[in-house]
C-alpha cells in the first residue's frame, strides 16, 4: 500500500471531525478526506457522501465504530476502489438483539423529544476510566453530543441500527483488511473482535492495551502511529 493514495477516514455514531482531529495532527497524509457522516440523515446519504469523497478514486478506507460499517458497505459494494479497509472498534457481526432493542427505545424517546445529556454511565461506556487521556476525551465526546443534539443522535441510530452480519463477505473480500481493538472497549468488546478476525483473518490486528472505545480520543498518538504503518506496508 501507498500513503500517497487517498486516506478516507469515517466517524461514528454523534461524532464529527473532532474525533479524528488528535489522530490527524499526528499523522502526514498527502490526501487525507473525511466523510462528513453527521450531515446524513439515512443510510443511503451515508453511502451517497462516501461515494462523493471518493470521487471514483482507489483509497484506503479508515472507519471507527458506525464508521466502520459504512466503510465496510461501500468497500464490499465497490471494491475496485479500495486499497485496504481498516475497521476500528467496529464488529462486523452486527449488534446484538440486546443492543437494538435499546436503540429503539433511545430512537422512541427521541421522537417525543426526552433528549437527554449523556449519563456518566454511558459515557464511562465509551471513554476508559483509567485512560491518560480521559479528560480530553470525555470533554470532546461531550462537545459533540452538544453540537450535533438529538437529531442527528436520531439519525445516525435510525440508519445505521439494522445491520447484517458482514463478516462472511468481508473474509471473502478481494482487498486488505486491517482489524484495530481497544482492550477496554465496551461497545465493541474484545473478544468480539477477536472472533472477528478468526473468521476474516485479516493482514493487521492490533490491540490498544488501556484503552477504551472512544480510541482515537484515547490514544491518539498510537493509533497515528499504527495507522501510518499499515498505510505503507506493501
Amino acid at each position: 500500500m501507498s500513503s500517497q493514495l487517498p486516506v478516507i477516514f469515517f466517524p461514528g455514531t454523534q461524532c464529527d471531525e473532532r474525533l479524528w482531529l488528535p489522530v490527524w495532527r499526528q499523522m502526514q497524509l498527502a490526501d487525507r478526506r473525511y466523510v462528513p457522516l453527521q450531515w446524513a440523515e439515512t443510510l443511503e446519504q451515508m453511502l451517497g457522501l462516501t461515494d462523493h469523497a471518493a470521487a471514483g478514486d482507489k483509497a484506503h478506507l479508515v472507519g471507527f465504530s458506525m464508521g466502520g460499517y459504512i466503510a465496510s458497505r461501500f468497500a464490499l459494494d465497490n471494491p475496485q476502489q479500495v486499497a485496504s479497509l481498516t475497521l476500528i472498534g467496529f464488529c462486523s457481526t452486527g449488534l446484538t438483539v440486546e443492543e437494538v432493542k435499546q436503540r429503539k427505545q433511545i430512537i422512541r424517546a427521541l421522537e417525543k423529544g426526552q433528549f437527554r445529556p449523556m449519563s456518566a454511565e454511558r459515557l464511562a461506556m465509551l471513554v476508559n476510566p483509567d485512560s491518560p487521556n480521559r479528560q480530553l476525551a470525555e470533554q470532546t465526546v461531550r462537545e459533540m453530543e452538544q453540537d450535533l443534539g438529538a437529531a442527528v443522535l436520531k439519525y445516525h441510530l435510525c440508519a445505521a441500527s439494522e445491520r447484517p452480519n458482514l463478516t462472511g463477505v468481508l473474509a471473502g473480500a478481494p482487498f486488505v483488511i486491517n482489524i484495530l481493538a481497544a482492550a477496554e472497549d465496551r461497545v465493541a468488546p474484545l473478544a468480539r473482535l477477536q472472533a472477528m478476525q478468526q473468521e476474516i483473518g485479516p493482514r493487521g490486528f492490533e490491540i490498544f492495551a488501556g484503552a477504551g472505545h472512544m480510541l482515537p480520543l484515547e490514544q491518539p498518538q498510537a493509533l497515528a502511529a499504527s495507522l501510518t504503518r499499515l498505510l505503507q506496508e506493501p
